[in-house]
């Protein structure tokens, strides 16, 4: 196709919403107390500030690539309707869901640098009563992988009878793997614990989510394995958290999972290695940018009295220090060793191939050349090695 650019088939507004693009209330908002909601508005902020400094410090070299949401961060909210000791398995553009729910910074930005969550912790003191207060894990790179897992967390939390939820994010995109279709399978037969949302920001990467699937809708993927669902403008916090609590609630009092899909948008490139303006026009950019759901938000804070142009000025000076410190910290962790991707703590015997390339890495760290300088003399296929 060259640089030829796809034609957009905006998302259809059959979609609930309670606020409105400009602030005001278009629904009857959920009953939540002032005080959560200047934390979502925090989490909101904190993430945009904390996705833009990382794709300047890609630019310096410290990441090798940077992908956030700017423009999801309401989305992510959905894991606000989660209780302590539930589950968050979010993608990779639900930073708010962990930094609402007080995943420290530092192990947010190890884990972008590679670091193994046990040295981001271990050179991190943390107390007790500030670790996050949910469960949560590593995003899965192979899209959709992860939806199976979080059946399984829903599943041993339902047989141990434990009073948990599982809630896990998925792009539109990755609606097309395997993986989801068999974890939502499983999870319908089993009425496990599990609320999944759909983030469809409109581009699996490149494609359009018209080229991607035929569907009218994601949420409607639901239908064949017997799941209830909703369909939310993902731009509207209050309308996805109305979303995800009914979900939540359903699914912790027994009724089995629910699907959400939340129509969004990502205002910046896939990652720092794309370039959206190949495939993207600047009149879609302009109208998703009236619809910023950090912007909605604010808009009806400072309406409610709740904040005004000095309260986000000395915000944004607090969450830049907080920020900068947390980069500092986590430049200092110590990287992890590289021995340790031959997962040497499972159990069992590594076999000769794995041997073999530890040694050939052993090479390599002491300053030689594998290829080289080791020829495997000395290893043997034994018995049963494949």
């Amino acid at each position: 196709m060259g640089n030829t650019k796809w034609p957009e088939r905006r998302p259809t507004d059959d979609f609930e919403r309670l606020l409105q693009p400009d602030g005001t209330v278009a629904g009857e908002l959920p009953n939540v107390r002032d005080e959560e909601l200047l934390r979502w508005h925090e989490a909101m902020r904190k993430t945009r500030l904390l996705e833009e400094m990382t794709v300047k410090l890609q630019r310096r070299g410290v990441f090798s690539v940077s992908g956030g949401g700017p423009g999801e961060e309401a989305t992510a909210l959905a894991a606000a309707a989660l209780s302590a000791e539930d589950w968050v398995h979010p993608s990779y553009r639900q930073n708010a869901s962990l930094i609402y729910w007080g995943v420290p910074i530092d192990r947010m930005l190890g884990a972008a640098l590679g670091h193994a969550p046990e040295h981001v912790r271990a050179h991190l003191p943390v107390a007790p009563e500030d670790l996050p207060k949910v469960k949560t894990t590593p995003y899965a790179v192979f899209l959709g992988a992860h939806i199976p897992v979080a059946v399984g967390t829903a599943l041993a939390d339902k047989l141990n009878k434990r009073d948990h939820v599982s809630l896990a994010f998925i792009g539109e995109g990755a609606t097309s793997e395997g993986d989801f279709h068999d974890g939502l399978g499983l999870a319908g037969v089993l009425k496990t614990p599990l609320v999944v949302v759909i983030v469809n920001n409109g581009w699996s990467i490149s494609i359009p989510a018209s080229r991607q699937t035929a569907a009218e809708t994601f949420a409607q993927k639901a239908v064949a394995h017997g799941i209830p669902h909703r369909r939310v403008d993902g731009n509207d916090v209050f309308a996805v958290y109305a979303a995800a609590k009914i979900a939540v609630d359903a699914a912790r009092a027994g009724e089995g999972p629910f699907v959400i899909e939340a129509v969004t948008y990502r205002m910046t490139d896939h990652n720092t290695a794309d370039q959206a303006s190949l495939y993207r026009d600047d009149v879609e950019l302009q109208h998703w940018a009236t619809l910023d759901p950090l912007d909605r938000f604010e808009a009806f804070l400072t309406g409610r009295g709740l904040i005004d142009a000095d309260y986000k000025t000395a915000q944004t000076a607090r969450i830049d220090a907080e920020l900068r410190a947390a980069v500092d910290r986590a430049l200092n962790i110590p990287p992890t060793p590289a021995d340790t991707m031959f997962l040497n703590h499972l159990n069992g015997e590594p076999g000769w191939h794995f041997r073999h390339q530890q040694d050939e890495l052993a090479v390599e760290l002491a300053g030689g050349n594998p290829f080289l300088d080791f020829d495997g003399s000395g290893l043997h296929k034994e018995a049963g090695d494949a």
